[in-house]
């Protein structure tokens, strides 16, 4: 647990490792750092949906056609969340929270997290600390869960493929401006379109069944029936470190009565 000062009067305590921070917070974090990544709230988010989306229109194929739709669709909520002053962002960060000046924070739901999010403003919260304690709890929480469940969480494959990608663009473009050759510029093209499909965007749409955060939601209160049935009580309650390691066991255990 790490602890904020906010002026003299007033500090919170905010979840930094897998083994205090609760599943069903780390959820909300999860979901509204996805919808910040995904869909973003500044026109700099929006400009980059556009810019995808027009790399998509290009492509002039059923596939590229439905991408643009999902990334003008971003540009559109991008904006959207900028006018209103929603920011996943921040939301992200106030799910962490544990407690406002000693006295636990019980409303996760987030028209609770944004009267929260209010308050702590009023008390002294900048945008400046929530951004050093998500770069801090980011790293902290990869690291932990690729340490202890490498099997889920080891991101090192596709992040070392994305950096060779990187790598391959930076070398081309150097060669472009040595030389003039446009073919260069051609694999530049080509390493965007694999950068692309790397990223491609996922749904926001509200109503949508097919809705990023939803399906996460759903996803997370299956998996707690599932531990609920193999005897597991309140699994949503258990930390993050708990809560992998109970599916771990319970995946296992369903293994070895699996009829053969």
């Amino acid at each position: 647990m790490d602890t904020l000062a906010l002026g003299t009067d007033h500090s919170i305590d905010f979840y930094r490792t897998i083994m205090e921070l609760p599943a069903g917070r780390h959820l909300e974090y999860q979901c509204y750092a996805a919808l910040d990544a995904g869909v973003g709230a500044t026109e700099e988010d929006a400009l980059r949906h556009e810019a995808r989306a027009a790399r998509y229109k290009d492509r002039g194929n059923k596939e590229g056609e439905y991408r643009w739709f999902l990334e003008t669709n971003n540009a559109h909520y991008a904006r959207e969340f900028m006018k209103i002053n929603y920011s996943p962002r921040r939301l992200s960060f106030a799910a962490l929270i544990a407690s406002v000046d000693g006295k636990p924070v019980t409303d996760a739901a987030e028209l609770g997290l944004e009267k929260l999010l209010v308050k702590l403003t009023s008390y002294g919260l900048t945008s400046e600390m929530i951004e050093q304690a998500l770069e801090s709890v980011r790293d902290t929480f990869s690291t932990e869960l690729a340490e202890h469940f490498p099997a889920r969480y080891n991101t090192a494959t596709e992040e070392l493929a994305q950096a060779v990608q990187m790598k391959r663009r930076v070398l081309a473009l150097h060669d472009y401006f040595e030389s003039g050759d446009m073919a260069h510029l051609k694999t530049v093209e080509r390493i965007d379109d694999a950068m692309l499909e790397m990223m491609a965007p996922e749904v926001w749409e509200t109503g949508d069944p097919d809705n990023a955060l939803v399906l996460r939601r759903r996803a997370f209160g299956q998996l707690c029936g599932v531990l609920s049935e193999h005897g597991v009580p309140s699994p949503e309650e258990l930390t993050v470190f708990q809560f992998q390691t109970r599916v771990d066991y319970v995946t296992a255990k369903i293994k070895r009565e699996a009829p053969r």
